[in-house]
């Protein structure tokens, strides 16, 4: 594996992991981001709560679709698309005034549409251009590549939920460690 492979493994790793997160925030708690996305249409109200779950329902199978091998490159077109989409929300809610928590990056999440969305949005489709560029369509890398994706996927999704909720982390762990007191 070359440098510029590794590279884009961890790229689509960190993708891979903030599309599950916010896929599934999506799916369970829809009505932030219809709620953000009504922002973005003066005068409409929410958007429905089927269109955010079908939103999630994308994010989430082109996340698997990016750590399984034959399908790896060619999840780069819809994730490009993704991160077009995003970008564009962000610079929505930037020129409408969002203040509408989005819950985009996970229900923990408190900012309304603007920069982060533009941000990630960018980083995405940048990943998305550089995989596409350097491997085109075909089945990007091997199947190494498409384990250490979804691997490191993994690793840095339950990661992230363990520093979301981390107070609950540190009780339970703290459960496990106690002694068991004696009957005396």
């Amino acid at each position: 594996m070359t440098f510029t492979d590794a590279l884009l493994v961890c790229a689509d790793a960190v993708v891979v992991a903030l599309l599950v997160r916010g896929g599934a925030a999506k799916m369970v708690a829809p009505a932030l981001g219809a709620a953000a996305a009504g922002e973005l249409r003066p005068g409409r109200g929410s958007v429905p709560a089927a269109v955010i779950r079908a939103l999630a329902i994308v994010e989430i199978t082109v996340a698997v679709a990016m750590a399984l091998p034959s399908f790896r490159g060619p999840a780069h077109v819809p994730l490009a698309a993704l991160g077009l989409l995003f970008a564009g929300a962000g610079i929505l809610g930037l020129l409408r005034g969002s203040t509408e928590p989005c819950g985009c990056f996970g229900a923990d999440s408190t900012r309304p549409l603007g920069v982060s969305n533009v941000l990630m949005g960018v980083a995405i489709l940048a990943d998305a251009v550089s995989a596409l560029w350097v491997h085109g369509v075909g089945t990007s890398g091997t199947d190494s590549a498409s384990a250490g994706v979804a691997g490191l996927g993994a690793i840095m999704t339950g990661g992230w939920l363990l520093h979301s909720h981390r107070k609950h982390a540190y009780t339970v762990v703290g459960n496990l460690l106690k002694q068991p007191e004696s009957a005396a």
